[in-house]
């Protein structure tokens, strides 16, 4: 037999407890459980099963209303006993390691999150509705449980489940290899750029470096050169499309050398030396000077 819900707490706390909580939200049926009477009327509760069921009915129904902390918090001193008595009677028929305690508090966090869905029309309400919540989440452990004992026999051999915050090693050696020509474009992309930068004129050469690599602003730029803000930008504006087109048609000359296509990394410069064009020829020079 199940123990009654107000059991666990002594008779003259229970009902110093549930006057604090009707002065504290004003909900007139805690009263009348403070005082043994069927919540919302003058009559008596006829036994202990009665006034237990009432009691968490009553609770239930004023946490519906209120919202109140503090009315759940009692609700679950209450029946924390009874539903892990269910919860445990019912897992010694299964054969899926479920942790009762983490059942229990999925079953009370769903209490919380429903009030909307309990009715308080009869004394036992909150607990056939609770012990619905039970089962349902039982349920809901016993059959995740399931799904993960699929994974652990194959050919009748145990094996640990895909730990899915690793990568696999495919998936691990096709990145490193990804990564590999990545690095190796944006090395020729770094090669190509100074390449083309230093074949501008020195004004453009300053400009750009002080406003993408000092990051001076635009005005104060055109004071330190002695130019006019609308000159700066336009020097700055043509220093970028010369550096542009040049790596442009310094992609293309590697690619007709290689007979693959421009976005493609080339391989290492050096190979290039005496192969290509004069462009590939004068990118392996300044590459070797410059890295």
């Amino acid at each position: 037999m199940l123990p009654l819900a107000h059991s666990a707490i002594d008779r003259q706390v229970l009902r110093a407890r549930l006057y604090e909580l009707w002065e504290r939200t004003g909900f007139g049926g805690l009263r009348d459980l403070a005082e043994r009477r069927v919540p919302g009327t003058a009559e008596p509760v006829a036994d202990e099963q009665g006034y237990s069921d009432w009691l968490s009915t009553g609770l239930m129904d004023c946490f519906k209303c209120t919202g109140d902390a503090s009315v759940f918090a009692l609700l679950y001193e209450l029946n924390r006993a009874s539903f892990a008595h269910a919860i445990q009677g019912q897992l010694r028929r299964s054969f899926h390691p479920v942790d009762a305690q983490d059942v229990l508090q999925e079953v009370f966090l769903n209490i919380y999150r429903y009030p909307h869905r309990f009715a308080a029309d009869k004394a036992d309400a909150f607990r056939g509705w609770g012990h619905r919540i039970v089962r349902n989440t039982l349920l809901k452990f016993l059959k995740g449980q399931a799904r993960l004992a699929q994974f652990r026999d194959i050919d009748d051999e145990q094996v640990q489940p895909e730990d899915l915050r690793t990568r696999r090693p495919d998936r691990a050696a096709s990145e490193a290899e990804s990564a590999g020509a990545v690095n190796h474009a944006f090395v020729l992309y770094l090669q190509l750029y100074l390449m083309h930068f230093q074949r501008l004129s020195p004004k453009e050469r300053l400009a750009l470096t002080m406003v993408e690599v000092d990051g001076a602003s635009y005005r104060d730029a055109a004071e330190a050169l002695g130019i006019r803000l609308e000159n700066l930008k336009m020097v700055i504006f043509r220093g970028r499309r010369k550096i542009l087109r040049g790596m442009e048609r310094s992609l293309d000359d590697i690619a007709r050398a290689n007979d693959r296509p421009a976005v493609v990394p080339a391989p290492r410069l050096g190979s290039q030396r005496g192969t290509g064009s004069g462009n590939v020829r004068t990118m392996g020079d300044h590459s070797a000077a410059s890295f």
